[in-house]
């Protein structure tokens, strides 16, 4: 068993049971539907998505702790923990699961019986997952499930890229291949870099440990640029790719708008994760008034936010395109 497994097990009383009993029993009676929500990591992009999803529920009238019971769950990075979570899950007999991320899915496909609705959310690759077929409609995917599929930009990453740096031949990326999401991801980032002509090195790790070490050895072979796509281990050490990038002049870009805010993050270009949750949530609603997921489809995100940082270009001597700065969302400055 891994230090982080026995971490989130002690931190949990030694027994996930034992942790879902003392939220709901005594002081915190459970009140309306009980809805378990897992997340794979404690960070802002699965956590902004968990609380768009709770905007939208309470703007139906569904509010923790006076008409719904939430119980709240992270797998503190750990894949078996998905698992062990969602057995506490089932054993609490949930009215209804939120899982926020492919893995947390995963887990919920492998554990749930179909009794137990299921909505996703902050998710790449549902069919990956288990969940059902591309693209997800009515009749492609298991009757207890639906949910918002968020499979990241990463074509426009490189073409982000690309337009501050024209002449960009050499992309560095660092990913966990173990994860099903990441394994994905990076396939498609694979094609999209060959469509554009561009040279993809790769560094996997197993963990975020492990992260810093790969962005040296990527800058080590002169990468041009650090692209991230949706893995577990560079949320988690996103900083430290940026610190990276800074030490070497590299410009590093992103798929998760909350990095935009880190010192050597130059340009990010991905979903609005408040608004993944909050269309998720209408769906969680739908369920909860009683109509089935079998008859509802999965909804593809659409709408990208771009944001620049005109201080880390500064800081390691880029300049950004004026056309670039005047279409963004939001420039740090």
């Amino acid at each position: 068993m891994s230090l982080r497994r026995r971490q989130f097990l002690a931190l949990s009383g030694g027994s996930l049971l034992l942790a879902a009993c003392g939220r709901l029993g005594g002081q915190s009676p459970r009140k309306g539907p009980l809805i378990g929500m897992l997340q794979m990591v404690d960070a802002p992009p699965p956590n902004l998505t968990r609380e768009g999803f709770e905007q939208a529920l309470a703007a139906a009238g569904y509010r923790d702790g006076q008409t719904i019971t939430y119980l709240q769950k992270d797998a503190a990075g750990e894949l078996p923990n998905t698992t062990l979570v969602m057995q506490q899950f089932h054993s609490e007999k949930v009215d209804m699961v939120l899982a926020v991320g492919t893995p947390p899915l995963q887990a919920a496909m492998k554990v749930l019986p179909e009794s137990v609705p299921v909505i996703f959310c902050y998710c790449s690759n549902p069919w990956g997952a288990g969940a059902g077929t591309p693209p997800g409609g009515v009749g492609q995917h298991r009757p207890n499930v639906v949910g918002t599929v968020g499979t990241n930009p990463v074509g426009k990453e490189l073409d982000l890229a690309r337009e501050v740096n024209p002449k960009l031949k050499r992309v560095g990326l660092i990913f966990n291949p173990g994860e099903p999401n990441s394994d994905y991801e990076a396939k498609i980032l694979r094609r999209e870099a060959e469509q554009r002509g561009l040279e993809l090195l790769e560094q996997s790790v197993a963990n975020s440990g492990e992260v810093l070490q790969a962005a040296k050895a990527l800058a080590a072979k002169e990468v041009e640029a650090f692209v991230k796509i949706g893995d577990y281990a560079t949320i988690q050490a996103f900083a430290s790719i940026c610190k990276v990038g800074l030490e070497h002049r590299i410009p590093v870009y992103s798929v998760d708008p909350p990095d935009i805010q880190l010192p050597g993050c130059l340009g990010v270009i991905g979903w609005n994760y408040r608004d993944d949750g909050m269309a998720a949530g209408k769906l969680a609603v739908r369920v909860l008034k009683g109509e089935s997921p079998a008859q509802m489809a999965f909804e593809p995100l659409t709408k990208t936010d771009l944001l620049v940082s005109l201080a880390t270009a500064t800081a390691i001597g880029i300049t950004v395109p004026d056309e670039l700065v005047q279409r963004a969302n939001q420039v740090v400055r």
